[in-house]
């Protein structure tokens, strides 16, 4: 939904003269009267009209970034094999960018369908770049911190301890350009789920009975499900995900092995031709 207020989009126009071969004005006035000669009337037209294509354009290229979808199809790296697919859209609301990270999630027909938090367990499991805990007392079916290595630079977050359990929530990423966000009383993360795809023509709700928790809502094929963090602790309000972005794909395990005996085989070639040459190293 777009937030932005079209009035006073443009600004009122102050009349130029008044339009005619003869004055109508006061002796008075008549040193201030402005006499308008044809050729001056059709610059108006045409002055006018090219304000009127502007705001056209303005207003219409506005329309078509506002109808910008995002669908299951375009998400290119998936956890989990099988027919059946969703998609979990996560949104810290911290003011990194991107902010809202969409993972997908495929498991098979056969098996039966996972709970909201057995597909972020098989996230978590999948991309180290991914990790949540749940509230120690809630192990099964509860969101305390999501964590997502967005820097790139490793590392698991330092997490904290929920204030019922007599801890101050104050957990944190090693490194500050990362997605981790904790609470319980502090704040929170409130779970949505998608009527359609609330990208392409649905919405959001996170209301009960709709949204019962994440250890008892189930995933079905073609489901949209999100998670976006709060500290609204008076009203327990939590904003929509926004528009996601499919984080960056996670190398596999040996693909990070070449990478890494690529690099030290190119160190070694520096090293020998640096130590032949004229540097030592």
């Amino acid at each position: 939904m777009c937030g932005c207020s079209r009035k006073n989009f443009f600004a009122k126009r102050s009349n130029e003269g008044s339009i005619g071969s003869s004055a109508c004005c006061s002796a008075r006035d008549s040193a201030r009267c402005v006499v308008v000669s044809p050729p001056d009337t059709l610059e108006m037209v045409k002055r006018n009209s090219f304000t009127g294509v502007l705001a056209a354009a303005v207003l219409f290229g506005g329309a078509i970034a506002h109808a910008q979808t995002f669908t299951l199809s375009d998400i290119q790296n998936w956890v989990g094999t099988g027919a059946n697919q969703a998609a979990l859209v996560v949104a810290w609301n911290d003011g990194k960018t991107p902010d809202s990270l969409v993972f997908g999630y495929r498991w098979s027909v056969a098996d039966a369908d996972p709970t909201v938090f057995g597909m972020m367990q098989a996230i978590d499991a999948a991309n180290p770049r991914f990790s949540f805990t749940a509230h120690p007392s809630f192990s099964s079916g509860s969101v305390f911190s999501v964590f997502y290595d967005l820097t790139g630079n490793g590392g698991a977050p330092v997490v904290g301890i929920p204030q019922d359990l007599g801890g101050p929530e104050n957990g944190h990423a090693l490194f500050p350009g990362d997605h981790y966000r904790e609470g319980w009383f502090t704040g929170f993360w409130g779970e949505f789920t998608g009527f359609g795809n609330p990208y392409n023509g649905g919405s959001w709700t996170s209301d009960y009975p709709t949204v019962q928790g994440v250890g008892v809502d189930t995933v079905s094929n073609n489901s949209w499900f999100g998670l976006s963090f709060s500290s609204d602790v008076i009203n327990f309000t939590a904003p929509n995900p926004g528009f996601p972005t499919e984080p960056t794909a996670t190398p596999e395990p040996s693909s990070v092995c070449l990478l890494a005996l690529g690099a030290l085989g190119l160190f070694g070639r520096r090293t020998r031709r640096k130590f032949h040459g004229q540097s030592r190293v």
